[in-house]
């Protein structure tokens, strides 16, 4: 066979780096050369969230049964937290945004109240480990035993719940879940003739080595 040249040749050597540019695409690399995958947030009260057939039922009133009455919520019927935002720190202490559809919002109270757990929008991340995640909300309307609604307004714009969590990997393509606990009950405090919403997070996980000690909410 005559070997190729000139303009023939030109075409030949064309095609091939198509080709090996498609393949390239074609194996999980986008175009800017930037891998990552998929996470989860699922967030749950201060009390393990219960199996999904093991969740309490209200009665036949709307209110939640005479057996679990007494765990009601002191102060909250229902409390609606907006969450804005929410970012991972990975190990190299950069601050990435989880790519989330929010702001979404999630009846804190129902959720510590009847053992549900609540998933945030599904993000995304880059390749790597993470080992913190900031979680920020500018809002919370809830309602009162008495009916009444009210508004807390956060001062700035939003509260910032930093949270050291068990270190945890991003894999091409892959799903990671990250559960985060929220006390609910000692998130909301009394003082200066009106309520106070102080968020504090916590892992659900136990770390095999040390946590970083949770910080104030900013």
């Amino acid at each position: 066979m005559t070997e190729a040249t000139g303009p023939t040749r030109t075409l030949k050597t064309l095609l091939t780096v198509l080709a090996l540019g498609v393949a390239g695409c074609q194996s999980g690399s986008d175009p800017l050369g930037v891998n990552g995958g998929r996470v989860q947030f699922v967030l749950s009260g201060d009390a393990p969230a219960a199996a999904p057939g093991a969740l309490l039922a209200p009665a036949a009133t709307g209110d939640i049964d005479g057996e679990h009455e007494r765990e009601r919520h002191p102060y909250f019927v229902s409390a609606n937290v907006t969450f804005a935002s929410v970012l991972a720190r990975n190990i190299a202490g950069e601050l990435i945004d989880a790519g989330m559809d929010l702001p979404a919002t999630v009846d804190i109270v129902a959720m510590e109240e009847r053992g549900r757990a609540v998933t945030l929008p599904d993000g995304e991340l880059p390749l790597g480990t993470y080992d913190q995640i900031v979680v920020v909300m500018t809002e919370v309307e809830g309602e009162l035993h008495d009916g009444t609604t009210i508004t807390i307004t956060p001062p700035g714009g939003g509260w910032t719940a930093i949270v050291p969590v068990c270190p945890f990997d991003i894999e091409d393509g892959g799903t990671e879940i990250v559960g985060l606990v929220l006390p609910v009950r000692s998130a909301f405090a009394w003082g200066e003739g009106r309520l106070r919403f102080t968020p504090r997070f916590r892992s659900r996980l136990e770390c095999d080595g040390p946590v970083e000690p949770e910080p104030d909410v900013l």
